[in-house]
């Protein structure tokens, strides 16, 4: 179990790091103006792609329509570090009753569980391990 635990965690870690180093403001959509389901303010080459100012390499993400788009939008780094913190709250949870010798057995097999549902949405991470499978 420890190693399911260290495993789930080591993702959280990973998506912080990544998240908690981009401020935010600083990549925006850029799509036309005239586009009425675009949410955006238009780019500075007015393209389908997401700028990063700042940038040796400034079209880092070619989008097909608006859906593509909003999903980069709703990823944001804020967004993603407010689904970490929960993600956090709940390993912490799910170890302490895991691991406490007061819960009964139900209490410990059902946080067992739901510790596995939280590692199986990093079962494409080469450290996963087909035994944690819920």
């Amino acid at each position: 179990m420890d190693d399911l635990i260290a495993f789930v965690q080591a993702r959280i870690d990973e998506f912080w790091q990544i998240a908690a180093t981009c401020e935010p403001g600083r990549w925006f959509p850029s799509r036309t103006s005239d586009d009425p389901k675009s949410f955006s303010r238009q780019g500075v080459y007015g393209h389908q792609y997401v700028e990063v100012p700042d940038c040796a390499q400034p079209r880092i993400a070619v989008t097909l329509d608006a859906a593509y788009e909003r999903h980069i939008v709703h990823n944001d780094p804020a967004h993603v570090l407010s689904d970490l913190v929960a993600k956090q709250d709940r390993l912490k949870y799910l170890t302490h009753v895991a691991g406490g010798s007061w819960v009964d057995a139900g209490e410990h097999a059902q946080a067992e569980h739901l510790l596995r549902l939280e590692a199986a949405a990093y079962d494409w991470h080469e450290d996963y391990r087909p035994e944690w499978r819920p």
